[in-house]
């Protein structure tokens, strides 16, 4: 499974399930390995079991009988083991079958999930080469002064390691670009959203903030038309997010000075460096476990970037707590998913604080995963993922009446 999930045959849905269903797998035969728990708490693996089983039918229609028979049995099995973990007293060992569990997918509690595959099952898990991936960089360019109320253009691009000059052709006029993205391969194939933001700024003509791309390896560019507003002097911020399902994984900030005075022939604003996030830490309350391996899928298999998830990723045995810290405190990116249960947990709000003492608000991203629900007070001033939430469902809406 974690070889199929790169076979660029595949969509990339099925690519992302059968990723959840070898995290879950491995998640399972992790928590099965725990000892039994006190009083009425519910052993991790009561949880991680329903969770496999859930990946499991998402899959079954379209895997290879002899493999849902394994599948089906394996999982049958792991659900005997928890039964006599959730009977057992406090710190009692896994059962002696679990090691026999281990051995029928070839499995450790740490190591990656199986492909299960046996000679009938072939199509579905035979190793298969990555799909083509880039080192690819983003620019942006834009006048470095514009006038209040006066029109200009903004443009975006993007383009494979080595190809800068190709990129600055695609230009308007000769403007300066910026490089990110040094060791983060992305996958032809990936759909990219580029959401333009800037309180200065509007879009003229009614022209949408975000727009989209697929990435295929060849330098490309996005433009938008834009109106500096009146009354608004001085410096502000043109922000390019570029993500991916709606999870922003590279910046692009142009600072333009708003002037009455802008010369015609004003340099090109410069940016900043940002590389692109390789390493993510995701918060969320284990009541949303699916719910969040799915909106992580995309930039884990798209842009390559390591996900930490908690409770997934904390094999027994480890010290958990400055695991944690450590992982938050190098992450490029926290993605705090907010919902209902994430607002009633302990660990959540401990997580979210540490990260915006360590990281400060720009590495910081929340993803509601319920409506209605407050943003936590501490994190109130930060821009909230709706816009990319929105473009999440309508894409999500737009593949179900394909499909239909």
């Amino acid at each position: 499974m974690r070889q199929r999930q790169h076979d660029p045959a595949l969509p990339l849905e099925r690519r992302a399930a059968l990723m959840r269903l070898a995290d879950a797998l491995e998640f399972l035969l992790a928590t099965l390995a725990m000892p039994a728990l006190d009083g009425p708490r519910q052993h991790p693996a009561e949880a991680a079991s329903r969770e496999a089983e859930q990946a499991w039918l998402a899959l079954r229609d379209g895997m290879p009988e002899a493999l849902n028979t394994q599948l089906k049995t394996w999982l049958a099995d792991a659900s005997r083991i928890t039964a006599k973990l959730s009977r057992r007293t406090r710190g009692e060992p896994a059962p002696e079958e679990y090691r026999t569990l281990g051995a029928d997918f070839a499995l450790q509690p740490s190591s990656a999930a199986p492909d299960g595959a046996s000679p009938a099952a072939a199509p579905e898990t035979a190793a298969a080469a990555p799909a083509p991936a880039d080192d690819a960089r983003f620019g942006a360019s834009a006048p470095s002064r514009v006038a209040p109320g006066r029109e200009f253009v903004a443009e975006f691009v993007a383009y494979p390691a080595g190809q800068q000059d190709a990129a600055r052709a695609l230009l308007s006029q000769p403007h300066t670009t910026l490089e990110v993205g040094a060791s983060a391969p992305l996958q032809r194939g990936v759909r990219l959203d580029v959401t333009l933001r800037g309180s200065a700024f509007v879009p003229a003509d009614g022209e949408s903030a975000t727009q989209s791309f697929v990435w295929q390896g060849a330098p490309l560019k996005l433009a938008w038309a834009l109106q500096a507003a009146a009354g608004t002097p001085g410096e502000a911020l043109l922000r390019f997010d570029v993500a991916i399902d709606g999870i922003v994984v590279a910046r692009v900030r142009l600072a333009l000075e708003v002037a009455a005075a802008a010369p015609p022939d004003a340099p090109p604003a410069r940016a900043e460096e940002t590389p692109i996030a390789q390493r993510a830490f995701a918060s969320y309350a284990s009541a949303d476990r699916l719910r969040v391996l799915d909106r992580v899928a995309s930039i884990r298999l798209a842009a390559g970037i390591r996900v930490f998830l908690d409770c997934h990723d904390l094999h027994p045995g480890k010290a958990w707590q400055p695991q944690l810290e450590r992982e938050i405190d190098g992450s490029d990116l926290f993605l705090l998913f907010w919902s209902a249960a994430a607002a009633q947990s302990g660990w959540v709000r401990w997580e979210y604080e540490r990260a915006l003492e360590r990281l400060g608000d720009e590495r910081l991203q929340v993803h509601p995963l319920d409506n209605g629900v407050p943003p936590p007070r501490a994190l109130a001033h930060l821009h909230l993922a709706d816009a990319y939430m929105a473009l999440r469902q309508a894409e999500q809406q737009s593949r179900a009446a394909t499909a239909g």
